[in-house]
């Protein structure tokens, strides 16, 4: 027998014989031919095997004595054959391969053969079950030759101790014989065929070293079943709600930053509203008021005193004296607010109170503050020295607790529902006092360490109308600075249906400085149907201050740049307003003023009709122009640093009123240079023309006359353009939810939205009878072609007593545990890869 097992070649491997793989093994030669080398044939017995060495009679065991045939193998020599003595030693192996021909086929096939081992592992490579390429597929795995070769090497190196009996390790992990045959070589020969690299001649990546691509396969996916691990942040102008999603309810701190200054600045900084001049003007009128106040009040005493018996001429006339004290917008608005509110008893037949008005102003000039000592007063607040602070950056209830604000700088990192541009000067310095306040707050409040946040995820709630920049710029500042794991971002409005279990609703967010209003269904939020303006709870705050200004308040001293009168202003404000017309009453009030270094002291004053008024402001936002004029957005730091995160060119313009979709309005014109389209309160149809079937005419109806129809067809074609000066300017309240409602989309949808709008956030959430004067204010305002669909307006509250201002929250949180979120979430691998462009494929709504 010939050197079976060195030297030879698998006809079936792709290098040989290709059609291997299909089972074809008809006409396959098997043949032995003798090396050039001259090498001495190995002695063989009668039966034509090769005797071991060293075995003796177990030596048949160990020799191999299956033949090609049984594995559809064909052998053959790599080396040159001998011309010479080729024909001789193919007659010889011939014969005696016949002779034991019958002897090989009774004996039972070695299981470990190496041709066995190499054949059945080269065709499972190619004929793997359905179960094992899922299974490898689930582990990221695949079959890869090169584990194909290393099984290879294995039975190489089998047979080549088979083959030769004694053998020795090497240094380098080769197996050698006294034949000096080295693995490499035989490795060579069974190894599979290398693939031919591909041209890199056009071939351009923009990849690292290191990069793994998109969505890094060896990080395991986010899981948050249990809410333990992810945190929800709801960022707001003067809230903070941060707690993590297994959390009830979440812990509310003020979204406010100190920082120490290197020079303390005077008196009159302002730290709280941070707009001089608005202020100083604001100062101006409040003495101007109070003067007119003090004239109007001796010409309404007299007048009470001629004509005690005329109770309504009396009111009458004191309304008209002091509603006339000036001539400014918001002295005409509130002279017909007053107006309406006497109809309105009068029709509901309520006594209006004589002199009113001067009862309360004569009261509140004769009040004096009570003094109570710090240890009577359970409420007194402990105030903070500078002395004691060491930190340079002192954040939420601390900062509004210093005793001697001169010495630091008290800003607010969020105004009107986006990035403070007053008092900041870049995106970097409004990040800086962002971090800080969320870190302290994780730290101090659910006692989260910084280097803690790498195995935590993170819920950011961002307002309908959003800022690209501002969200990028919150992302980048979660992920990379503060080092959280992974990031997942949705708007306010679906995470309130989230949080109230509504599956659709008109979703009303009134909070401290913006409003916002959307119409959501089924978790997707109307793209057109959002809108966002700039007023809120602040606003009604301001206005109650000057309505208690003109009646004389006793507390003259009070100023809203200061931290601690704004917040005794606004809890009169939670305390005392109300649209009732049964509250509408001359009422006795007191509060309590608490300022460093003094002890509290307590004021009682009178109101009329000041709480009752305050909140229509928002119905009448002309009067809000007149107490804070908003900053030019164009000019600011936004726009001028937009452009360089990370290639955003898109840019979101901040106006006063932000829109889905622009308002329409009528312009009468028979040649009109832009483009007449149907109006935007006119749904369409399926082709794409207007809906007329709720303005057209009923059959019972008697038909129009021949001239009426001649006159109509005279007049100017109308056309609807879009109002773009709409957005420069802060739109009522009630127009704001009609526009939101009537660009939802159909009728239908119009309607069921009219029944579940829902009122959120703490601007007019506690205030008794608001509900109702929208709801009425909304039956009134109906579009043209909803009249006859609508036929009622439901405000819908929150379920299971849930409060109102940490629904979004709770929306988060509901989120944050979902099983269908998993695909939502960012990780930090993924954001300092791609950066923003992540949140096209992962947010539901439109990047």
């Amino acid at each position: 027998m010939s050197n079976f097992g060195k030297g030879k070649r698998y006809s079936w491997l792709p290098e040989s014989n290709p059609s291997a793989l299909s089972g074809d093994t008809n006409g396959q030669q098997q043949t032995l031919q003798r090396s050039d080398s001259g090498e001495k044939t190995p002695k063989t017995n009668r039966s034509g095997r090769k005797a071991g060495r060293g075995r003796g009679k177990d030596s048949k065991a160990g020799s191999f004595e299956e033949r090609p045939e049984g594995l559809g193998i064909t052998t053959k020599s790599e080396d040159t054959i001998n011309q010479n003595g080729s024909s001789t030693s193919m007659t010889q192996s011939s014969s005696s391969r016949n002779n034991s021909t019958t002897k090989r086929q009774q004996r039972r096939a070695r299981k470990d053969s190496v041709d066995d081992l190499v054949r059945s592992r080269f065709m499972s490579m190619n004929s793997q079950s359905e179960d094992s390429r899922s299974d490898a597929g689930r582990r990221g795995e695949q079959v890869p030759m090169a584990a194909i070769t290393a099984n290879v090497r294995d039975a190489l190196a089998s047979e080549q101790r088979a083959a030769r009996g004694s053998h020795s390790h090497t240094a380098n992990g080769e197996y050698s014989s006294r034949s000096n045959v080295r693995l490499s070589s035989l490795e060579s020969k069974y190894s599979f065929p290398s693939i031919a690299p591909l041209s890199q001649r056009n071939v351009t990546s923009s990849m690292r070293r290191g990069d793994h691509g998109v969505a890094s396969h060896s990080q395991p996916p986010f899981e948050a079943a249990q809410g333990e691990n992810v945190i929800v942040i709801h960022p707001g102008s003067r809230w903070l709600r941060i707690g993590r999603a297994s959390q009830a309810v979440p812990r509310e701190i003020p979204h406010v930053a100190a920082r120490r200054l290197k020079v303390p600045v005077s008196a009159n900084n302002d730290n709280v509203v941070p707009q001089h001049e608005a202020a100083a003007n604001e100062a101006k009128a409040q003495h101007s008021s109070a003067v007119e106040a003090m004239d109007v009040d001796q010409t309404g005493a007299g007048s009470a005193s001629d004509h005690s018996n005329s109770e309504d001429g009396d009111s009458d006339s004191e309304s008209e004296e002091f509603a006339n004290a000036g001539d400014s917008s918001v002295d005409e608005t509130l002279s017909m607010l007053r107006t309406a509110l006497k109809q309105h008893q009068r029709h509901s037949k309520r006594k209006v109170p004589s002199n009113a008005y001067s009862q309360v102003i004569s009261y509140n000039r004769q009040s004096q503050p009570e003094t109570i000592q710090d240890h009577n007063d359970p409420y007194r607040i402990e105030w903070i020295m500078p002395s004691d602070i060491s930190e340079d950056c002192v954040t939420g209830e601390s900062a509004l607790r210093i005793a001697d604000d001169q010495k630091f700088s008290i800003r607010w990192p969020i105004r009107n529902g986006c990035f403070n541009v007053e008092t900041y000067a870049s995106i970097e310095d409004v990040l800086g006092d962002l971090e800080a306040i969320w870190l302290q707050a994780l730290e101090n409040e659910l006692g989260i360490r910084q280097r803690e946040l790498k195995d935590l995820g993170v819920v950011l709630v961002i307002p309908d109308i959003f800022n690209r920049l501002e969200v990028a710029a919150m992302g980048s500042m979660l992920l990379q600075r503060m080092g959280f794991g992974h990031l997942l971002v949705q708007q306010s409005s679906t995470l309130v249906t989230f949080g109230a279990g509504f599956s659709s609703a008109c979703v009303v967010d009134v909070g401290a400085q913006k409003t916002s209003i959307s119409c959501v269904e089924d978790g997707h939020c109307a793209p057109e149907s959002r809108v966002l303006t700039m007023y809120g709870g602040d606003d009604i705050t301001r206005f109650l201050y000057h309505l208690f200004v003109r009646s004389h308040f006793p507390y003259a001293e009070a100023q809203l740049n200061r931290a601690h009168d704004w917040m005794m202003l606004t809890d009169l404000r939670e305390r005392f307003c109300t649209v009732n017309l049964s509250d509408v009453n001359i009422r006795l009030h007191s509060f309590f003023v608490r300022k460093p270094n003094a002890h509290t002291l307590k004021y009682s004053f009178k109101t009329y009709d000041e709480p009752y008024q305050a909140p229509l402001c928002l119905f009448y936002p002309s009067i809000l122009d007149a107490y804070y004029e908003l900053p030019n957005y164009q000019e600011s730091f936004v726009n001028a640093s937009y452009p360089r995160v990370h290639g955003e060119s898109k840019l979101i313009e901040l106006t006063a009123t932000r829109f889905g979709i622009l308002p329409y309005k009528a312009k009468v014109s028979a040649e009109t240079s832009e483009a007449a389209t149907a109006p935007a309160t006119v749904p369409e149809t399926e082709t794409g023309t207007p809906d007329v079937r709720a303005q057209s005419v009923h059959p019972t109806e008697s038909l129009p006359s021949l001239s009426s129809v001649k006159d109509k067809l005279d007049e100017p074609p109308t056309a609807f353009v879009s109002d773009s000066e709409a957005q420069y300017s802060r739109i009522p309240l009630d127009v704001a939810i009609t526009h939101s409602i009537a660009h939802s989309g159909s009728i239908d949808r119009a309607r069921k939205l009219y029944t579940s709008i829902v009122i959120v956030g703490g601007g007019v959430s506690f205030i008794p009878g608001f509900d109702d004067l929208l709801a009425s204010r909304l039956m009134l305002l109906r579009p043209e072609f909803l009249r006859s669909s609508v036929e009622r307006v439901d405000i819908v509250a929150p379920p299971r007593d849930l409060d109102p201002r940490v629904l979004a929250w709770k929306g988060g949180a509901v989120l944050g545990r979902l099983e269908c979120a998993r695909e939502m979430w960012v990780s930090s691998t993924d954001w300092s890869d791609f950066g923003p462009r992540m949140l096209r494929d992962r947010v539901l709504f439109q990047w």
